[in-house]
């Protein structure tokens, strides 16, 4: 090796694709990303190299390859295809889960460039497919009442699972940062929450009564009193400790089928939470932004739309034509008192 070489000028393309991936993994976690979004870029990264095979290298990072890959996922007719952890099913992939593969690999991109691995962005003209916008779906106040009123209060799990489906609908907490709460940020008797959200940013959530009753419940009557060194978690599992995510659906979700209620998800109590903030006049659009943890006000526009919508439905308002016309029948003695002349369905309302 020549000792006089420097950085930029090493011909790096025969680089191994799982060193540079391992390499962007302690990137992540050394400049504070939480370990879900470590986690996020790692599982995308390792499909994409499975995809390119195992002698991948940086030369294989180009935007053929990162558009045939999606090419690839879009044409996809099975979903969890070699995941030994999920049961396959048909249907595609949705345009927000291929979207995030792109988002991924720009990222990757990005830091291969800052890194000095690249020359320039390789990526950086690449666009990423658009999402569909589909209709947010929430859940109504009779399947609310539905969900909590099947859980027995009176049992352990029972109130732990009550409260935490009642936190869920009463603050909009993510799945993640409710398996993450911890008794010393749970203020109960002030009512109000730290949560830790993305980015590790804390930002404080208010609780109502209802919601601080479920949660008194739970801790002074059933939640295991630990010593110093057990866990912190406000939620814990049977063996005192930290709820998993996929624990956490999984509650949700039973919940849900006790209930009667299909398609039931953590993610779904969050948007049911945010429409009802909105449409029942509990706060503004820029409190609901801070007490989500956005940190730009798109998505919650997504939410004052959907509020809007439900709002129209809730009060049933006549259509524009209503306003205008009605329909109508003449009466028989009508008919016969006046001149005989086309019928018509429709009359001018004054």
């Amino acid at each position: 090796m020549d000792k006089r070489i420097r950085w930029t000028e090493m011909d790096k393309s025969k680089t191994p694709f799982s060193q540079l991936r391992a390499a962007f993994k302690v990137y992540n976690q050394t400049t504070g990303k939480s370990p879900q979004t470590v986690k996020w870029y790692e599982f995308r990264l390792e499909l994409f190299e499975r995809w390119l095979g195992t002698d991948a290298s940086l030369a294989d990072v180009t935007v053929a390859n990162v558009r045939g890959y999606i090419a690839e996922l879009q044409n996809r007719t099975r979903r969890w295809e070699n995941n030994r952890f999920v049961v396959n099913k048909d249907g595609a992939l949705s345009s927000s889960y291929i979207q995030g593969f792109a988002r991924a690999l720009r990222a990757f991109a990005s830091w291969l460039h800052e890194d000095g691995y690249t020359e320039t962005n390789i990526l950086k003209n690449l666009k990423p497919p658009r999402i569909q916008q589909k209709v947010t779906e929430t859940l109504t106040d009779e399947e609310v009442s539905k969900l909590v009123g099947v859980l027995d209060r009176d049992e352990a799990f029972g109130a732990r699972n009550f409260a935490i489906v009642w936190t869920m609908l009463d603050c909009g907490l993510r799945a993640s940062e409710v398996c993450d709460l911890t008794t010393e940020n749970a203020h109960v008797s002030q009512r109000y929450l730290k949560v830790l959200g993305k980015g590790n940013k804390e930002r404080l959530v208010p609780i109502g009564q209802a919601c601080q009753e479920a949660l008194i419940r739970w801790q002074d009557r059933f939640r295991p009193h630990l010593d110093a060194n057990g866990n912190p978690r406000l939620f814990l599992n049977a063996s005192g400790e930290r709820l998993t995510v996929d624990a956490l659906e999984a509650i949700v979700s039973r919940t849900a089928l006790r209930a009667g209620i299909r398609h039931v998800h953590c993610h779904l109590l969050r948007h049911t939470f945010a429409t009802n903030y909105l449409v029942k006049e509990v706060g503004d659009p820029l409190r609901l932004q801070q007490i989500l943890g956005h940190t730009s006000l798109e998505m919650v526009r997504r939410y004052v739309a959907l509020a809007n919508v439900q709002q129209s439905l809730i009060e049933r308002r006549a259509s524009p034509m209503d306003l205008i016309v009605e329909v109508s029948r003449p009466s028989t003695r009508s008919r016969r008192s006046q001149p005989s002349r086309p019928r018509r369905g429709l009359r001018v309302v004054k």
